[in-house]
């Protein structure tokens, strides 16, 4: 079976490849300084709400936008459209998809262990202790289960922010949530995560603090009283809420009052190995320094008294609330807010006139991020045409979008096959036979097929749960680059294989196979396909950020047409509509595929 290695090299170092490139940084910046100042504030929106808006709308609000986001936007208002977009999506829970790929007497074997029948989940059920021989909780079949359950999620999601939103919170707040507890970890940190975004973001770093992940990620388990370790305490205040300076004037006492507030918490690792999945998570009053805590001015001298026995807890709650009386606890996140859906470049205007209107928003409901984010996405100041494919699309935007324009997990599966030293091409509606089971059965299929999400992503610079630092991704926090560290000469050419995976050979299987886009049913979805002309208009209008220059529109279409006129490009169509032959779709396909890979080498394919 000739399937991709588990064992992945990790992403490409985003900002040592960009400083690599000799870019002119100066000449781009100063570029993107010359853009229209957008003096709009946070009053609605009253312009029209059509087609123009709309996308600039689904395209900061979906991971990856699709003709059906749009088609779900048809005939509602700026408002309903927003109730629309902020609809919450269920999460569910990863099941055994790996079947074809470990069997439950493989299973057995390697774990000494009895594996969920196909199609269960497997998250609740308690792991075998096989140290030092392999362990249940890191097996690779299963972690492969679980992005493929989470990235089927995002190619499945309804028109809701709820996956964008996650994202921005992952980046936001990183961990590495495999790395110590495996499979239980993971599904801990995804689901605080998912059912938080819609929640209090105070009561979320409460929650986040003691997640299991976060515990081991920035090394509190293991903060000792004698020597209280400081890493979560200083990203506590410097990443997750108040930020960094200027904005805020914590200081380095307060660092260390923080981390010996937290001292004492952990998380038991039995859990693992127990029924369900919810964390055993302790805390240590033996482990914690009952002695006063004093802050800074900043934190306006508040004292935290020390407090022995289980009452040391309580202190993590108090420094909590001190964080979050602040006005910055409010100021950073909306910030954040901003540059992630919006533009990463913040002057003191926005910082006036949108940021800190937001942070009061978000205050005065229930520290909420969705209610500022209403407001800001209902704004002349969002919907004003200069913000318009002015951003670089991320990794996941930009191949989950094309990955669901073209519906290439339901799309068509292919096949070269050598015959008579002839190789010819087959379908899976010309010849079933030659399609294994492991991607025909529609389950399976899934674990194979989703996973190559992640393969591509990775391979453009953004892995999915392994942040590069408690940072998170650079584009979106390091300036003055920020998106423009997602495209270089490596992440380039990965762009450029996703597209012609999409658009040419498909996306690769394993055994020969590839699953490729439904010709008939994606020509279908607009109104006159057989109207070169016409679908060039609508494809633009569609796929792209931008118009496609006059000179590009000709080059593509000599490419398509080749010595022929344009009404023979009707006749393709017309033909393969009537009478949808194996001849007549590969006459009609290299011509459409060679369309989608010109419109694919535009650089407006990838802003949003």
């Amino acid at each position: 079976m000739q399937q991709r290695k588990p064992n992945q090299q990790p992403p490409i170092d985003l900002v040592e490849q960009f400083y690599k490139e000799n870019v002119d940084l100066k000449a781009i910046l100063n570029s993107r300084k010359s853009r229209k100042e957008v003096t709009a504030g946070l009053e609605p929106y009253t312009g029209e709400f059509g087609q123009a808006q709309k996308k600039h709308l689904l395209n900061r609000t979906m991971v990856g936008m699709a003709k059906r986001h749009m088609d779900d936007l048809d005939g509602l208002s700026l408002d309903q459209a927003i109730e629309l977009i902020f609809t919450p999506e269920e999460l569910g829970e990863p099941v055994n998809n790996y079947f074809m790929e470990m069997d439950a007497a493989a299973y057995k074997e390697r774990y000494e262990s009895d594996d969920v029948a196909p199609g269960a989940p497997f998250i609740d059920r308690p792991y075998k202790q096989l140290r030092p021989t392999f362990e249940e909780q890191f097996g690779w079949e299963r972690q492969r289960a679980m992005r493929s359950w989470f990235f089927k999620n995002i190619y499945y999601q309804k028109t809701s922010i709820h996956y964008k939103l996650f994202i921005f919170l992952h980046n936001l707040t990183p961990t590495k949530p495999f790395d110590l507890g495996g499979h239980k970890f993971m599904f801990n940190y995804v689901k605080l995560l998912f059912h938080s975004v819609f929640g209090n973001y105070k009561e979320y770093i409460y929650n986040l603090t003691i997640d299991p992940s976060m515990l081991n990620y920035l090394n509190l388990q293991l903060s000792q009283k004698e020597t209280p370790d400081e890493n979560f305490a200083r990203e506590l205040q410097e990443l997750f809420t108040v930020g960094k300076r200027p904005f805020s004037k914590f200081t380095e006492d307060d660092v260390r009052s923080v981390a010996r507030a937290l001292v004492g918490w952990r998380f038991n690792y039995n859990f693992i190995y127990t029924e369900g999945h919810e964390p055993d998570i302790e805390f240590n009053s033996w482990n914690h320094d009952d002695g006063d805590k004093q802050f800074s001015s900043f934190y306006n001298n508040t004292k935290i008294i020390g407090k022995s026995g289980d009452a040391g807890a309580e202190e993590l709650q108090e420094v909590i609330d001190m964080i979050f009386e602040t006005e910055e606890s409010c100021i950073y996140p909306c910030r954040r807010l901003y540059q992630f859906f919006v533009h990463p470049f913040v002057t003191n205007e926005i910082e006036e006139n949108i940021i800190k209107p937001m942070a009061a928003i978000m205050r005065s409901n229930n520290f909420s991020l969705v209610e500022p984010l209403k407001v800001l996405l209902k704004s002349a100041h969002f919907l004003d045409e200069s913000f318009y494919n002015s951003l670089i699309k991320s990794p996941y935007e930009f191949t989950l979008g094309i990955y669901k324009e073209f519906d290439l997990f339901n799309g068509e599966l292919s096949k070269w096959v050598q015959e008579d030293n002839t190789t010819y091409y087959y379908s899976d509606g010309d010849r079933p036979d030659l399609f294994p089971e492991r991607i025909t059965n529609e389950m399976s299929k899934s674990f194979y097929f989703f996973e190559t999400i992640n393969w591509n992503t990775s391979d453009q610079g953004m892995r999915m749960f392994e942040p590069p630092s408690v940072s998170g991704w650079p584009a979106y926090y390091q300036e003055p680059v920020y998106d423009l560290f997602w495209v270089n000469s490596v992440t380039i050419k990965k762009r450029k294989q996703t597209t012609e995976g999409a658009t040419r050979w498909g996306i690769w299987m394993g055994d020969g196979v590839n699953s490729r886009l439904n010709i008939k049913s994606y020509l279908e979805s607009y109104q006159t396909p057989n109207d070169l002309d016409s679908l060039l208009e609508q494809m633009e209008e569609r796929l792209l950020g931008a118009s496609i220059p006059e000179r590009a529109k000709q080059r593509i279409k000599n490419s398509v047409l080749g010595d022929k006129n344009s009404n023979y490009w009707k006749e393709l169509v017309d033909d393969y509509f009537s009478n949808p032959t194996k001849d007549n779709r590969n006459h009609l396909s290299w011509r459409f595929e060679q369309l989608l890979f010109q419109l694919h080498e535009l650089a407006e394919i990838h802003l949003f």
